[in-house]
């Protein structure tokens, strides 16, 4: 058996192709999808073989914020049954019609919770695990530095975990509309030359308590440290695509900085949840509670909705950069 996904063959090039479906092992949950949300900057970032994000072999799949309905089980997955709808992280699967995910990487999807906005879970789950590291206190001035999906949604957790003011960071005037809609108490554009006056005013002149940098450019990360309060937390939620070299000693030591590793992957546990660190599984529940609940905004963030006969094409341009909507869905 067969079904269509997209991959790359090769460096720079992405197709739709015929992908073998293999039946789910032990541990694994069988899926099939209904929506698949592209995560632009990755996914151009492994196709493209970036630094840090380049694959060990070809051909690569890309993507991995999946939702859709349970297939078939391993036999050793409990907890679902054929026909539920389920959210998941899907590595190595990404934009396909059927695919094969670890059953701890897959939850289910709330009544009342659309396909389309359950794409987000991933995504979510990214965002709230480097809000939760940065230990946010009731009152205290935080930073979503780059406003792409990561960043709007962790600068709604910032905010609902009692960050005020919760101030977004970018150099596009449509995310700066994006994150007012999303509960922003202040937009800043880094064109301007006084954006960086403009934050001190905001945070009382002392820079923010906490800086979640999302845009994985190595220079904003001594941007960060610069613009970061005395005693502050940085959270690194964007994957960086090369080296930083900033003097340590001034930026993060003189100033007692904390900056944290937030990798969605590789820096939380696996089975059980502790404070500031839980699982997939339970962050992802966590995500879909707060939609279900209305209390978090996505369709801003939708910016393009493409049908799977259409796919290929879009996502081709996608990745070449000549379309850039913030979230590109792909209806399965």
């Amino acid at each position: 058996m067969k079904c269509k996904g997209i991959i790359a063959p090769e460096k720079g090039r992405v197709l739709m192709a015929d992908i073998d479906v293999l039946p789910p092992v032990k541990d694994e949950v069988q899926v099939r999808m209904v929506s698949t949300l592209v995560s632009t900057g990755t996914e151009r970032a492994w196709v493209h073989a970036l630094e840090n994000a380049v694959p060990k072999s070809y051909p690569y799949v890309p993507g991995y914020c999946c939702a859709g309905y349970v297939e078939a089980m391993g036999p050793e997955v409990s907890g679902f049954e054929v026909g539920d709808r389920v959210a998941c992280y899907a590595v190595d699967v990404g934009h396909r019609e059927i695919g094969n995910v670890p059953a701890y990487r897959v939850v289910h999807i709330p009544d009342g919770v659309s396909f389309d906005h359950a794409a987000f879970t991933s995504l979510g789950q990214t965002s709230l695990q480097g809000v939760r590291k940065c230990k946010i206190e009731l009152g205290e001035s935080v930073v979503s530095y780059g406003l792409g999906i990561v960043g709007l949604i962790a600068l709604q957790f910032a905010s609902l975990n009692g960050a005020l003011p919760a101030i977004g960071l970018a150099r596009s005037e449509e995310r700066l509309e994006m994150a007012m809609q999303c509960g922003a108490d202040a937009a800043l554009d880094t064109r301007a030359s006084d954006w960086r006056d403009k934050l001190r005013e905001l945070t009382g002149g002392k820079g923010p308590n906490v800086v979640i940098e999302n845009t994985g450019e190595p220079s904003v990360m001594t941007d960060a440290c610069k613009i970061a309060a005395d005693y502050a937390r940085i959270s690194i939620l964007g994957c960086p695509r090369g080296r930083t070299d900033f003097n340590f000693y001034s930026e993060v030591q003189k100033k007692s900085i904390s900056i944290i590793g937030a990798h969605a992957v590789d820096s939380i546990p696996r089975h059980y949840s502790y404070p500031n660190f839980w699982t997939f599984a339970d962050d992802a529940d966590c995500f879909l509670a707060f939609v279900k609940a209305g209390k978090f905004v996505i369709d801003p963030m939708i910016g393009e909705v493409v049908e799977k006969n259409e796919a290929e094409r879009a996502y081709q341009r996608l990745m070449a950069k000549e379309i850039n909507p913030l979230g590109m869905l792909i209806h399965w």
